[in-house]
């Protein structure tokens, strides 16, 4: 996914808006001479992710920057570990810290929760999905980092498979208009089709559609094991995905229901930011 064009696009925007016309703070008071070592440090326990992304902010700046890690991408790291070393211009260094951290906490955020409710999902056979409610431009990171948490990603853009939502209905009426579309599909054409109540569940499961994979869409966990069942019942080859109300609390119970896949945005449009610092630890002139 993290292809180095792709990055490189992201980072030079990121420093373009840090840096519009230079650091002033360190052009003023930093020697261009000055050199020395600084290293990147855990505040609290989480999941590395964003390395080759934090590689990229300091390779647009100056390439003779060089950076060692001391961790691996997608391991668990307690509180206080030094992650990495970044050496070079002092200066240079600088101006790609902010961007570079922001980067970092950030993708390590997403992974870190990520990781934490497949953790809670391991006792089961759910697949944790992320979906579409990314941050604008910063889609491929974001799904990037659930995968290196351990998730999977569901559609990437609009133009990666069919899913019928609740306003594709609306707009053609009700969903047996919607069923007059589908047989009309391409047979190699996976279909998803969300659905919100059990009476619409009904009409599908009566109809000869070729769905593969049936959205519930803020189902009660009791509503949500009525649903399965009748899915099972009728079409026991169709895929099973939850979402809407999902938290990191209730997960677990979704899970019980036996539910094939639960796609949650927390995972990505709204999930807390790790702490962590970079420290300059030795100077030196050049």
């Amino acid at each position: 996914m993290l292809e180095r064009w792709k990055i490189r696009e992201i980072v030079k925007l990121a420093l373009s808006e840090d840096l519009p016309f230079g650091d002033i703070t360190s052009e003023i008071l930093i020697p261009p001479e000055l050199y020395g070592r600084a290293f990147f440090i855990a505040k609290e326990n989480l999941v590395i992710c964003g390395k080759p992304v934090v590689e990229e902010v300091f390779n647009v700046i100056d390439p003779d920057i060089k950076i060692t890690w001391q961790v691996e991408e997608g391991t668990e790291v307690e509180a206080q570990t030094k992650l990495g070393f970044v050496e070079g211009n002092i200066k240079n260094i600088l101006k790609g810290e902010r961007v570079a951290l922001n980067f970092f906490q950030h993708l390590c955020g997403i992974a870190t929760y990520t990781r934490q409710i497949v953790q809670k999902l391991t006792p089961y056979c759910t697949i944790l999905l992320d979906t579409r409610k990314t941050l604008p431009g910063l889609k491929i990171l974001q799904k990037y980092a659930v995968k290196i948490g351990g998730g999977k990603n569901h559609r990437f853009s609009l133009s990666d498979g069919i899913l019928i939502k609740d306003n594709h209905i609306k707009a053609l009426g009700g969903i047996k208009e919607v069923i007059k579309k589908l047989n009309n599909l391409p047979h190699y054409l996976k279909v998803e089709i969300e659905v919100k109540s059990l009476e619409e569940l009904r009409t599908i499961l009566n109809s000869q559609a070729p769905i593969d994979i049936i959205l519930l869409d803020n189902f009660p966990p009791d509503k949500l094991k009525e649903a399965i069942k009748m899915i099972k019942s009728v079409k026991p080859n169709i895929k099973i995905e939850a979402s809407g109300g999902i938290k990191f609390e209730n997960i677990e119970e979704v899970a019980k229901t036996g539910i094939d896949y639960i796609s949650s945005g927390t995972l990505t449009h709204s999930v807390k930011a790790v702490d962590i610092s970079l420290k300059i630890e030795t100077i030196y002139n050049y």
